[in-house]
């Protein structure tokens, strides 16, 4: 995709190894729509396989939060989100709106219909929709911990609290590179983590190398030290982004060699919503004219 001419051609080799539903006619200017079919049809090839899907239903909730982010921001704007939507949740895209829609909280996960009401409260006063963002991020990882816990996978809560200490992490330094206050940091910290917050508001004034050596004994200290510099020489937050994302991918390499069971399944899931990920970079960047050298800068380890 990367050395295709244009962004339609790189849509053609998506469409050779059947993504979306098969019978596509799409241009690249539609290729969202690509990938969310893709990640609707993923999920349901493997749920179709598997006698407990409670066990997968975490990796749905994102989706399920993705969804209510839109219908509120298209609420604030006024416009329609169908379009925008994801039917890959644990909630049918339909019942989600309109449950949001005529603000039915009994109908929704308790995290959730807090979150939601959280969010419209600070949204009246500030008018802010990066903070309907945090609010419902919170909700969704609060959300996802709880299930894990019910589910009682160490798998499943152990990834799930790697990757909220990454987020927290990713959080942590772009409030600092922004100079956001202490204050702002504790207000959008995961609490679910492996890492309490009083490391991280230990080291906030701390610079980058000398907060590291705390985050070692957390497995993070030589993702934080590479992205801080890269931070530095690029001046593109980007890259620390994208060596957390490779580092929760890597995390999960061992799951490929456990013969049965709910891993290779679950990181399979995790890997393709990676891959999803990479080929929106790619066609984004194109449709964008960027450099395949600066796309490829920006481009995910794969799983396999």
């Amino acid at each position: 995709m990367l050395d295709c001419k244009t962004a339609d051609d790189a849509i053609k080799i998506l469409l050779e190894l059947d993504y979306g539903d098969g019978d596509e006619n799409i241009s690249a200017l539609g290729f969202e729509a690509l990938l969310s079919r893709e990640l609707v049809k993923t999920y349901d090839i493997v749920l179709s396989m598997v006698p407990e899907q409670a066990y997968f239903e975490f990796l749905l909730y994102p989706n399920d939060y993705h969804n209510v982010k839109t219908l509120l921001k298209a609420e604030f704007l006024g416009i329609g989100a169908n379009e925008l939507l994801i039917d890959a949740g644990t909630i049918p895209a339909d019942a989600l709106t309109d449950m949001v829609r005529n603000r039915d909280w009994l109908s929704m996960r308790e995290d959730m219909a807090h979150g939601i009401q959280d969010a419209l409260e600070v949204y009246a006063a500030t008018q802010d929709p990066q903070e309907v963002d945090l609010i419902l991020d919170k909700a969704c990882y609060s959300d996802m911990s709880l299930l894990a816990a019910e589910l009682g996978r160490e798998f499943i809560s152990a990834y799930l609290a790697l990757k909220i200490d990454v987020i927290n992490l990713i959080t942590f330094i772009r409030a600092k590179e922004m100079n956001k206050p202490r204050d702002f940091f504790a207000k959008v910290f995961i609490e679910e983590g492996n890492i309490p917050d009083k490391v991280f508001l230990g080291g906030y004034d701390e610079p980058a190398e000398q907060f590291a050596e705390k985050l070692a004994i957390y497995g993070l200290r030589d993702v934080l030290l590479e992205g801080a510099n890269m931070i530095r020489e690029t001046g593109r937050f980007t890259a620390l982004e994208k060596l957390c994302d490779n580092f929760l991918l890597a995390s999960l390499e061992d799951a490929k060699y456990i013969a049965s069971g709910i891993e290779p399944l679950i990181a399979y899931l995790t890997a393709k919503e990676s891959e999803i990920k990479t080929v929106r970079i790619i066609m984004a960047g194109k449709l964008a004219g960027i450099s395949n050298e600066l796309i490829r800068e920006r481009l995910r380890s794969t799983y396999v």
